[in-house]
């Protein structure tokens, strides 16, 4: 009878915290989106000397 109370009570702490977080408020800053941002295709365009990677091609390799 005492694990199942002390289960129980665990599983209440637990959700009342939950509950709590769920409901809580946040204080992040949000950035404005007023057209203003990362323009992935023009970074890509204007990546300039970035190291290569060689690459073995052992697929057909019989011994």
């Amino acid at each position: 009878m005492r694990k199942i109370s002390l289960i129980a009570v665990a599983a209440a702490v637990i959700a009342t915290g939950f509950g709590v977080w769920a409901a809580s408020t946040t204080n992040a800053r949000v950035a404005p989106s007023s057209g203003q941002g990362i323009e992935s295709f023009q970074l890509m365009m204007n990546a300039k000397e970035l190291p290569t990677v060689e690459f073995g091609d052992y697929t057909f390799v019989f011994r």
